[in-house]
């Protein structure tokens, strides 16, 4: 009639150290994929991060050929409009023309080359943010946490009230303690 635990406080802590034992198989299952992913698409967010767009050179170029192309007819009319009647213009207003023709074409090309720069850093955050989330994919908490609850649950757990025997042994053992040697 000691103390201890009681049979159906051993089942309660048998069951739930089973529980536990699941939750770390399923947490071992859980991080086994997790790692596989981000091995598979932290190279990609990590490139992104430090490169940005891997199509960044293509594009800039690609938007001065637009650019030029776009500005070509203008280009020509004004060519053909010189053309007329150079000799009656007056000096200086071909160049003007020409230069002013010219400094709207950079402007434009500014334009999309600045478009260009935004998406490029965009895409820098974007790996960043992939980055992080898969930090906080990775965090094993939730596994780790249920886990520690239940083992507390099993340690924490009152034992079993004492028999006769072992309430009279407690009071023997606290009077034994209270006597000064």
């Amino acid at each position: 009639m000691g103390g201890g635990p009681s049979s159906a406080q051993k089942d309660a802590a048998a069951s739930q150290a089973a529980l536990n034992n699941q939750l770390g198989q399923a947490f071992s299952q859980n991080e086994a994929f997790k790692e596989k992913q981000q091995s598979a698409v932290n190279p990609f967010y990590q490139q992104m991060m430090t490169n940005g767009l891997p199509y960044f050179s293509a594009l800039t170029d690609a938007a001065g050929g637009t650019t030029a192309r776009a500005f070509q007819p203008a280009k020509a009319q004004l060519e053909r409009q010189l053309g007329q009647g150079a000799n009656a213009l007056p000096s200086g207003f071909a160049m003007g023309a020409r230069s002013d023709l010219a400094a709207n074409q950079a402007r434009a090309y500014e334009a999309q080359l600045q478009g260009a720069l935004g998406q490029n850093f965009a895409a820098k955050q974007a790996g960043a943010a992939g980055l992080l989330g898969q930090a906080q994919i990775a965090n094993p908490l939730g596994y780790a946490g249920a886990a520690t609850s239940g083992n507390n649950a099993i340690l924490q757990a009152p034992l079993a009230s004492p028999g006769l025997g072992g309430l009279l042994g407690g009071i023997a053992g606290g009077l034994a303690s209270a006597i000064p040697f």
